[in-house]
């Protein structure tokens, strides 16, 4: 069994269908993994999304951590919250550290951890492009894409480095964002190209990859885990000082669009 420690901000439906999602598997599916802990950056009364969010954790009897990183950085007097990073990942780190898990899922976790965090546990990541794609939030993300007239977009798991977004990626699914489901959306964005000021997100383009990635995400992660648990020498491989640099990530494209169809 995998033990799986799980961070996220809780910020909204998102968030909230994805653990819920992710405990169906456990559940139901019989996927051979238990959930140790949640921990949340926010605290009850931040937020209604994070409310509900941490409503649920407690109402599913799942062990739940929470320090506001908002009340932390005022509470020390800083004016960003960069300058306080470490030190608020420092009292994170004695909060999680009484549970043995093998590796911590990144799930709308709003923040960079810092090196100290990184070095203590296995984390891995949900990130919105593929392997080689580029950094960023997943606005980013797809403006680059779109930018660059990119033919496909896609969505990777990868481990989590000081380094944003720049750790080995174990798993990956990718899909066309040139087909026929597009050309309308491309048309549009080529007419607005013209313009200086374009607003990505408001291009139905951006809307369409956006819905492709979420359509995705859950079970990729799910996948990705699923293989760790099969393949725990990878796990240990992709951790080690001296990582096997021969390790491909896996394209599980194929698997995901089957689930889809």
């Amino acid at each position: 069994m995998l033990k799986i420690g799980w961070f996220s901000t809780g910020n909204g439906i998102g968030s909230l269908g994805f653990i819920n999602f992710f405990l169906n598997q456990i559940n139901k599916k019989g996927l051979n993994a238990s959930l140790e802990f949640v921990f949340c950056n926010r605290e009850f009364g931040e937020a209604d999304g994070s409310d509900e969010y941490i409503n649920y954790i407690t109402q599913n009897n799942i062990n739940l951590i929470t320090l506001s990183s908002k009340n932390f950085q005022k509470k020390n007097n800083y004016k960003k919250f960069s300058d306080c990073r470490e030190l608020y990942d420092k009292e994170v780190l004695k909060l999680i550290s009484e549970y043995e898990v093998d590796i911590i899922v990144l799930a709308g976790y709003m923040l960079i951890l810092s090196e100290d965090l990184c070095t203590k546990f296995k984390f891995i990541n949900l990130h919105p492009a593929l392997p080689d794609g580029p950094k960023g939030t997943w606005g980013q993300v797809i403006a680059k894409l779109i930018e660059n007239d990119k033919e496909y977009s896609g969505l990777n798991v990868h481990i989590v480095t000081k380094n944003l977004d720049s750790g080995k990626s174990i798993g990956y699914c990718k899909f066309p964002i040139k087909s026929n489901l597009y050309n309308d959306a491309w048309n549009q964005f080529n007419l607005e190209s013209n313009h200086k000021n374009i607003i990505y997100e408001d291009l139905d383009l951006f809307t369409l990859i956006r819905n492709q990635i979420l359509s995705r995400e859950k079970y990729l992660l799910v996948i990705v885990i699923n293989y760790l648990i099969n393949n725990k020498e990878v796990l240990e491989q992709l951790f080690n000082e001296k990582p096997n640099k021969d390790f491909k990530s896996v394209d599980f494209s194929l698997q995901i669009e089957k689930l889809l169809s």
